[in-house]
């Protein structure tokens, strides 16, 4: 894809968006494709420790193919993740193949603690595009609280051992980030000494981006929603798709426990989910800012973000500099 294609259906979006349009012209140009809902960890801002043992469990290659054949070609990229850590995956490596193949940008985000030697190379080998390193606190207490169940030194040496490989192997790809939460007690002030010593830990490693991201309440299922600002339109449901490991089509990354399903890959393409009757309801009362009975949106603190041109300031930036995570 061209990057006059990627501005011409950013322009799509905008217009469709800032038009209020329910039934849109369009497909969605990102999907995130859930391997497994299953987690190591038991980090604690994740709801991932609260998921319902009927919610967890692994993608069908054959479903995750389907998925693929389908959107290749419309979507820009696909995250390979969402609820759960998709290293757990036995078929992990060849899905980032089976989608880098067919011309499809691949992500995901991992929290590291599984990134062997063998696991590194094979990531790089299967020709990942992007990947974020989930890492929260700057030395061992902080980072152990808050993920808890790893170890710091351990998810240091995978990280260091990755990046080490993948200047051994001389390859550009994938863009690799450590990506943080701002967490209050971890950037309280005094910290900077830390978080010195923590980076210096990579100094003269291919280290592509370090990454520090706002605390969410995921809907409601971390914490209340704070008042942050004048309402906005989720701008999900008019880019993107969330399709769980079992093949339900949420609309949201927030919608973590599937409250909102719009319908199911199995049984229908992802071209009808996308202007189907639940999702074009779903934007008409988002539009009208009628969320209060909505599980998800009624609780969730991305509503109320600052905006430029009516879009959340955050995803504007990344979506011009071609960074729409």
């Amino acid at each position: 894809m061209t990057r006059l294609d990627y501005y011409r259906r950013l322009w799509k979006i905008f217009r469709g968006y800032r038009g209020k349009r329910t039934r849109l012209s369009y497909l969605p140009v990102r999907l995130w494709v859930e391997p497994t809902s299953v987690c190591n960890l038991r980090c604690l801002m994740c709801p991932n420790k609260d998921l319902p043992r009927e919610q967890k469990g692994f993608m069908d290659f054959g479903l995750f193919r389907k998925i693929i054949d389908e959107a290749k070609d419309f979507i820009f990229d696909v995250h390979l993740l969402h609820r759960g850590e998709s290293l757990l995956h036995p078929d992990f490596f060849r899905m980032v193949r089976y989608a880098r193949e067919a011309g499809i940008s691949t992500r995901f985000h991992t929290n590291g603690t599984l990134l062997d030697e063998d696991k590194s190379r094979r990531l790089i080998e299967a020709g990942l595009d992007q990947f974020a390193l989930s890492f929260d606190g700057f030395d061992a207490p902080s980072y152990e609280s808050i993920r808890v169940n790893a170890k710091f030194e351990a998810t240091i040496s995978n990280i260091r051992r990755f990046l080490e490989i993948k200047r051994e192997m001389g390859a550009k790809r994938p863009s690799t980030t450590i990506e943080l939460i701002h967490f209050p007690n971890v950037f309280a002030k005094g910290s900077r000494p830390k978080r010195r010593a923590f980076l210096e830990r990579f100094r003269g490693l291919p280290l592509d981006h370090v990454h520090v991201k706002e605390l969410h309440n995921w809907a409601g299922q971390a914490g209340p929603a704070g008042a942050r600002g004048g309402y906005s339109a989720c701008t999900f449901l008019w880019h993107a798709l969330i399709i769980f490991w079992d093949g339900s089509v949420l609309p949201c990354t927030q919608d973590f426990f599937g409250y909102y399903p719009l319908g199911n890959v199995k049984e229908d393409s992802i071209r009808t989910i996308w202007n189907n009757e639940r999702m074009i309801r779903l934007r008409t009362k988002i539009l009208a800012r009628d969320v209060a009975d909505l599980e998800t949106c009624g609780r969730c603190d991305r509503l109320r973000r600052p905006r430029i041109f009516g879009i959340p300031r955050e995803y504007l930036g990344r979506a011009l500099l071609k960074k729409m995570n």
